[in-house]
């Protein structure tokens, strides 16, 4: 590029076209102007010289303003900015006189290429003023070679177009492509050539050769060749994406040599020619796959009301919201669930419903996955007072383009009143199992006549002297009653866990609460217990809950130990694993976890248990629990050796989940 005649970049996005170029496009080192405002392109092109001018579509007009353009700088060549849907506004501005256009999104690629291509033109049309007219009528000829490719959508078309143009161009004698496969090896049973029925004579010759060009990717001339089939011989290979499409083979003859500005013409148009290839085949892939596609559903769907009526039919909540959260669709269910009719919710902003003012978590979420293209779940508190949100599940998935890009999201909105119930009915299960488990190691001291043994224990301790053995016997009667009544206490914790009541509390006092339950069964078979306590946080949690969660893990590793090893023991230890985090482990040495249990591990009613003595409801509903803290909950095992269960805990849960 020649820094002294630059480039003027003509539209609302040239900052970031000329960003591209700088950043991604090094070898551009000319000068590049860019202009934003319309209003001023005529007079900018009146006040510099400038050889390309790369402009937006909508500033030319009808076309218009490109014949003010050309009137201005007549020597200029144009390259015409545009979207997809605007291609064919595009083509009809080439016959007005615009050299080529650039479809948006803009490739970094396909820019350079066009800016090369463009300014080697507009070289060669300027250079051409006082040159041959051969030279001029090969530079005609390419330049109608590359706009008729850029008007063809079929690869195999586009082919012969190259081999054509390429052999009237050199004047070649022979012309013939190698194709590629669809890996990019060179197929040499597949070829195409100039005519079609003309037989190729030096292909033992000239294969190796396109297959030295097809991996240097570089132009090979072979001139002054012995006499025989050909004397010269220029080989160009087609590469798009760093993909390789094919090799072009020219032969003459009769002369000794290609000229020299040839071989650096067929480079520039068959780096056109191999983008127009790439893009005809994706095109007809495209078209292939729509094809298929409508035939698909032409057998499923009979018609669009078929479509409407499945939509319709869903009985949850269904919308499809665009990046600026516009509704570009939804069902009838959800429709009337807000008052309207569905079209006239088409095209509304989500945000003026009263659920996105209601649940900016769920907002959020739908943002996320719009932003990074992952699809989420939310779902709506236990004690949520909007009627729309109570007992909802939503469900976010990413819907994207043909390039990758995310356009919208589906928002899938399910009633889970029934699920909470059916949760609330295990988590029952579970109790009920555990306090089966616990029930004859207390029923004895439920039995005891508590609140008489230790009224008639204060009463002794009121009459009796303070160094009396006596005193000593009646205080340790009342400690009893009150140790009976804790555990009491702890056992009616679970009565009621529907509800999470999340409140300050100490990690061990938890731990602690979960032991006095289960303390007797592991002395009754002789397990020996280890606290090791490094740290001992505060954290918000539902303390019921949690005990659940210490109690399970517990009696889960004393059925390990017992009968499995000659001295059982389970170690609890609590670790610090940042500022906001607290880890707590449960570790056993007994038989251990079989590799192919694992993935089934926390599933409901999955037990490794005989048939009667568990639900397999212990380690589901401490998963779920933790889930519902934001916690984790991991399990690792070394059969016979050691298992340890791990709940990472963050210690501060802001309100009720």
């Amino acid at each position: 590029m020649n820094p002294t005649t630059p480039i003027l970049l003509a539209s609302a996005d040239a900052p970031e076209l000329h960003q591209v170029i700088q950043t991604r496009l090094d070898r551009w080192t000319g000068r590049i102007d860019v202009l934003t405002d319309p209003g001023q392109l005529l007079l900018c092109l009146a006040e510099r010289d400038y050889r390309l001018l790369l402009v937006d579509l909508d500033w030319l007009g009808a076309g218009e303003g490109l014949t003010q353009i050309k009137t201005l700088a007549p020597r200029m060549e144009v390259i015409v900015l545009a979207d997809f849907n605007e291609r064919q506004s595009a083509v009809a501005l080439l016959e007005l006189g615009a050299g080529d256009y650039l479809l948006r999104p803009v490739e970094p690629v396909e820019l350079a290429l066009k800016l090369e291509r463009g300014l080697e033109f507009q070289t060669l049309k300027t250079q051409s003023n006082g040159s041959a007219d051969a030279t001029a009528n090969e530079l005609l000829l390419l330049d109608q070679a590359t706009r008729e490719i850029s008007h063809t959508w079929q690869s195999d078309e586009t082919f012969k177009i190259v081999l054509s143009k390429a052999s009237r161009l050199t004047q070649a004698d022979m012309a013939k492509i190698y194709l590629a496969d669809p890996s990019g090896n060179l197929d040499p049973g597949r070829f195409l050539t100039h005519p079609a029925d003309t037989p190729f004579e030096a292909d033992a010759f000239l294969l190796p050769l396109a297959e030295q060009a097809a991996v240097t990717q570089e132009i090979i001339h072979r001139q002054n060749l012995a006499p025989g089939t050909i004397q010269a011989a220029l080989l160009v290979p087609l590469i798009s994406r760093d993909k390789l499409l094919g090799v072009l083979v020219l032969g003459y003859a009769r002369r000794s040599s290609f000229a020299a500005n040839h071989g650096r013409w067929l480079s520039i148009f068959c780096d056109q020619a191999a983008i127009a290839i790439e893009n005809a085949r994706l095109f007809e892939n495209l078209a292939s796959a729509y094809i298929d596609l409508a035939q698909s559903r032409e057998k499923i769907l009979h018609s669009r009301n078929t479509l409407q009526v499945l939509f319709d039919g869903i009985t949850d909540g269904l919308y499809i919201l665009d990046q600026n959260l516009m509704i570009t669709a939804l069902n009838q269910v959800e429709a009337e669930r807000q008052g309207y009719r569905p079209d006239e919710l088409i095209g509304v902003s989500c945000l003026t419903l009263d659920w996105a003012r209601a649940a900016p978590e769920l907002l959020a979420r739908i943002k996320e996955s719009l932003e990074k293209g992952r699809e989420t779940t939310w779902n709506s508190p236990e004690n949520e007072t909007e009627p729309y949100l109570k007992d909802r599940e939503f469900r976010i998935y990413p819907i994207r383009n043909r390039i990758g890009h995310i356009e919208q999201v589906v928002v899938f909105g399910q009633d889970v009143s029934e699920r909470r119930r059916w949760q609330a009915s295990l988590f029952r299960s579970a109790n009920l199992a555990a306090v089966g488990q616990l029930a004859g190691s207390v029923a004895h001291q439920i039995n005891n006549p508590l609140t008489i043994t230790m009224a008639n224990s204060q009463l002794l301790l009121l009459e009796i002297k303070a160094n009396s053995e006596a005193y000593g016997l009646a205080n340790d009667i009342l400690k009893a009653g009150m140790r009976i009544q804790k555990i009491i206490e702890n056992l009616l914790e679970f009565s009621n866990q529907e509800t999470y009541f999340f409140v300050e509390t100490d990690l061990i006092e938890t731990i602690e609460g979960a032991l006095a339950l289960v303390t007797r069964p592991l002395k009754k078979d002789r397990v020996e217990l280890v606290k090791n306590y490094e740290v001992r946080p505060r954290l918000s949690a539902s303390v019921s809950h949690l005990k659940l969660v210490w109690m399970n893990l517990l009696l889960n590793a004393r059925d390990a130990v017992v009968g499995y090893t000659a001295q059982p023991a389970v170690t609890i230890r609590t670790q610090a694993v940042s500022g906001h985090a607290v880890k707590v482990t449960i570790t056993d040495n007994g038989c251990g976890i079989a590799e192919k249990d694992f993935e089934r591990l926390f599933r409901p009613f999955f037990t490794t248990k005989p048939v009667g003595k568990a639900l397999g409801l212990g380690l589901y509903s401490a998963h779920t629990i933790i889930e519902r803290h934001r916690g984790q909950i991991n399990a690792y095992s070394q059969p016979g050796i050691a298992t340890t269960f791990e709940v990472i805990l963050p210690l501060d849960n802001p309100r009720d989940l």
